[in-house]
């Protein structure tokens, strides 16, 4: 009896571990989560013109005061702060998100349509910096200090420094503006081969420097001169061995990235028209569209945990240690 006892706490232990290591996490999304959406309200709740006031200023309109109190009635700006906040909330959970103060049309549909613009820029230019990063970041680190190496970092120090918006007016200017080889602007595949340039050199170049920093130090690990000297190719050993060991900072990287990507390309989107969700998210603020504004911030926060909680998945897909840990 003591026995089975025994047995069933150290099978059940471990299950209880992971259930509060969730439970932990998922506490903290939702704090994470509440926060953002208290924040963005708090900032449209402060902002010196109302949807209302907005509301006839894009249509030209010099509204008396009777005007604006109802058409602040009618918008549920009258009421105290807490009580619209709540009201909103309310709405978040029945799968309401409100309606464009400017268009009328569904904020949830606005962003749905836009968000597959967005996500597939982020995947564009995430995986051109990864092609690019990869394969010369661990060169640089095996053929250290060689003329490659040199040239690199010169390079890549030079593409760092150039913010987004920057490149992409450069790009826009030279391709379509003096060789004419791309549209300005297009809702097609076309239409993302500068954006995506434009978000990936920046990033590709501290990548290669972040890479080669990573890969430098596994080649001083013990384990790359034991295979050379059993005579693993070097080839193997830095496609195999060294950059298997160097996915999971890389991970890490890619986490950072693809958030600062999605909120990021905000600029950049607007510069070469693209629908994503944050040139939706750059007309709402200019026009005070604030329930859009709103409902991107939380739109963001929601993709950015997710985000996270599939590189933390990955970890320990990639690294069988972080399941052990876990277990243990």
């Amino acid at each position: 009896m003591l026995f089975h006892r025994e047995e069933t706490s150290r099978t059940s232990s471990p299950l209880i571990r992971r259930a509060k290591t969730i439970g932990v996490r998922v506490l903290g999304a939702l704090v994470v989560i509440v926060g953002v959406t208290f924040l963005a309200f708090l900032l449209s709740y402060i902002s010196p013109t109302d949807a209302a006031t907005q509301y006839f200023s894009n249509r030209g309109v010099a509204p008396t005061e009777a005007e604006l109190a109802a058409k602040r009635a009618e918008l549920g700006l009258d009421r105290p702060f807490w009580e619209q906040y709540i009201s909103w909330i309310g709405g978040l959970l029945q799968g309401d998100m409100g309606e464009s103060y400017r268009s009328g049309r569904s904020v949830a549909m606005s962003l749905a349509s836009a968000l597959p613009y967005t996500l597939s820029l982020t995947t564009c230019a995430m995986i051109l910096t990864l092609l690019i990063a990869l394969p010369l970041g661990l060169y640089c680190a095996y053929r250290k200090d060689g003329a490659v190496d040199m040239v690199t970092r010169v390079l890549t120090y030079a593409f760092y420094s150039l913010p987004s918006f920057f490149l992409a007016l450069l790009l826009l200017y030279i391709l379509s503006v003096q060789l004419h080889f791309l549209p300005v602007s297009s809702k097609g595949p076309v239409g993302l081969i500068m954006p995506t340039l434009s978000l990936a050199i920046p990033l590709s170049a501290w990548y290669v420097r972040q890479v080669r920093a990573i890969a430098l130090e596994q080649l001083s690990a013990g384990y790359f001169d034991g295979l050379r000297s059993r005579g693993v190719s070097e080839k193997t050993i830095l496609f195999k061995h060294v950059l298997r060991n160097s996915l999971v900072p890389i991970l890490s990287l890619v986490g950072i990235s693809i958030g600062s990507l999605l909120g990021g390309s905000a600029i950049v989107e607007c510069i070469f028209s693209w629908p994503g969700v944050g040139d939706l998210s750059v007309d709402a603020i200019n026009s005070r569209d604030y329930t859009v504004v709103q409902g991107y911030a939380l739109l963001m926060a929601v993709v950015y945990l997710i985000v996270n909680w599939l590189i933390d998945v990955l970890y320990r897909v990639i690294d069988p240690r972080i399941r052990k840990g876990d277990q243990a």
